[in-house]
């Protein structure tokens, strides 16, 4: 079978936006408020708790090599793109790979990885 260009972004975005579910029940169930953007600009969700307040962009990946470097220099676009970004806010990437998530936080400029807050599976 030969995919077209159109099935395998129709198939990437289901991948993500499986992802996106995912994380939002994920975050619920951990207490948050959560919102999903549905605009394809970042943030994926936005998600607070109290006083804390999360932009969080989804990204759901193959393991292959450059999987990671490749979403993560995609958040930091996404990010740079942000005009008026609240003082609390932070800033994440999740990563979704081997049906695991990894956890990046933009902080003055630089991208590294977090725990993220949200315990995998319950």
């Amino acid at each position: 079978m030969v995919r077209t260009r159109a099935s395998t972004n129709r198939q990437a975005r289901g991948k993500g936006s499986r992802a996106e579910g995912l994380l939002l029940r994920q975050l619920e169930q951990q207490g948050y408020e959560a919102r999903r953007t549905h605009l394809s600009l970042f943030p994926d969700i936005i998600a607070w708790r109290d006083t804390e307040l999360l932009l969080i962009e989804v990204k759901a990946r193959a393991d292959n090599p450059g999987a990671v470097s490749g979403a993560l220099s995609l958040f930091r676009n996404g990010v740079r793109t942000m005009t008026n970004i609240p003082d609390r806010a932070r800033m994440l990437c999740y990563l979704r790979m081997n049906d695991t998530w990894s956890a990046y936080e933009w902080q003055n400029g630089t991208t590294g990885k977090v725990e993220p807050v949200i315990n995998e599976e319950r």
